[in-house]
């Protein structure tokens, strides 16, 4: 049904969805201060959305406000019904005369101005204010913000690095520029999920930040590895291409909706050496595995404060850190032991910006198990020196940090563990 609309109508849907998500507070807080209206206790799901992309039209695209509130009035009739509609002509009308540098903005605290202006809850800045300071929290709000860009990954048991971005310009309209990762892309111009290029395999869409995940893992062709918590499948796909689709890779998930979703993506690939295994994860044992591992890749379901860029509804969820940090532990823990009797490898990453779900468990992994990381070969930037307490880490240089502001890519995090 949704390809029968056309993309640029569809683009506009998702232009509208996406920046009424990311500005909640703000929306909502100008509609408080024009009318006591609080739009978190308006019943009518369709009738809070009509107002907050009333607000987003009027003061933050600056949009004329007579047309704007007519549409919006004609929406809430048809939506929901009369009554609606002249609740929503009131409070636009009202909200035409707001200023929100001076009736909203003007007086705030400084982390509570940073989370209006920038669409963030304000336990967030807060956070990243001690992590990070006020400069680096800044520049991680803007591009939270900005659309970040998508990235192709080559699939090299096709097609190989030097003429494969000539043969997707050439062939299929699609135009590319390098990383530094050699297999992945930036794409510039072009269709990349769902294209044809990604129908016939030639292609994954992966972040540049994910892949470098799978990357830091050393293996060969030939060797046995587990991908744990591995759906939806990108990072085991990306191994199976550097081991040649030769060896095996056993992709560990509860999920078995995930896991069909990672068998699809094999099967699109041309990808053979990955068998899939219902298990939790935290319930791995040396004696569990399927095989013996020559190496681990774990990235256990996290916060996603690093992909608030793609997904800025996830941004006003709640995100207890410590209970995520302790949820990662306890999946760790469970490969650290399968590891550590096999004296394997483990990478160990998460999609949050978060120092309990990072730092602070690389930390645990050596007191816990005397596992120590070591410098992967990979380039990013390196981890934090110290937490948003006070904490110090002792080996920064030996983890990768990737950050939306300086590397164009989700907020990740990738760590290569090694045994004593």
């Amino acid at each position: 049904m949704c390809a029968e609309v056309p993309l640029d109508v569809r683009r506009s849907v998702q232009a509208f969805v996406y920046e009424t998500m990311k500005r909640i507070n703000l929306l909502d807080e100008v509609i408080r201060t024009a009318s006591d209206l609080d739009p978190r206790r308006v019943r009518s799901t369709p009738l809070r959305w009509i107002l907050r992309v009333g607000v987003l039209e009027m003061k933050v695209w600056n949009n004329p406000p007579a047309p704007v509130t007519d549409c919006m009035v004609r929406l809430a009739k048809e939506m929901v019904n009369e009554r609606a509609g002249g609740l929503v002509n009131a409070v636009l009308r009202r909200v035409e005369s707001v200023d929100v540098e001076k009736d909203v903005l003007s007086g705030r605290d400084p982390v509570e101005r940073l989370a209006l202006e920038h669409g963030h809850p304000k336990w967030f800045v807060e956070y990243c204010m001690r992590l990070l300071g006020r400069r680096k929290t800044e520049l991680l709000l803007r591009a939270n913000n900005r659309v970040p860009p998508q990235y192709l990954r080559l699939n090299t048991l096709m097609v190989d690095t030097l003429t494969g971005p000539e043969l997707l310009r050439r062939r299929y309209g699609i135009v590319t520029e390098p990383t530094f990762l050699e297999e992945v892309r930036t794409l510039i111009r072009g269709r990349g999920y769902g294209s044809k290029a990604w129908r016939e395999g030639l292609v994954d869409v992966q972040d540049l930040a994910s892949a470098c995940a799978s990357a830091a893992l050393p293996v060969e062709p030939g060797d046995v590895v587990l991908d744990v918590c591995a759906a939806p499948g990108s990072k085991t796909t990306h191994l199976a291409q550097r081991m040649m689709d030769e060896g095996k890779i056993y992709s560990i998930d509860i999920d078995p909706k995930g896991l069909r979703v990672l068998e699809r993506r094999c099967r699109r690939l041309g990808i053979t050496c990955v068998e899939t295994v219902r298990r939790d994860a935290r319930r791995l044992d040396p004696d569990s595995v399927p095989e013996p591992p020559d190496a681990i890749l774990v990235d256990p379901p996290c916060s996603t404060t690093g992909v608030w860029n793609r997904n800025p509804d996830s941004r006003w969820k709640p995100k207890p850190l410590r209970r995520f940090a302790r949820r990662e532990w306890s999946v760790l823990r469970a490969c650290l032991r399968v590891a550590e009797e096999y004296g394997c490898p483990v990478v160990y990453s998460t999609c949050s910006v978060s120092w309990e779900e990072n730092e602070a468990i690389v930390e645990r992994a050596h007191d816990v198990f005397g596992f120590k990381p070591v410098e992967p070969d990979v380039p990013g930037s390196k981890g934090l020196e110290r937490g948003p307490k006070g904490e110090r880490f002792e080996w920064p240089e030996r983890v990768r940090r990737y950050w939306p502001f300086r590397h164009d890519s989700a907020g990740f995090f990738v760590s290569l563990l090694e045994p004593s």
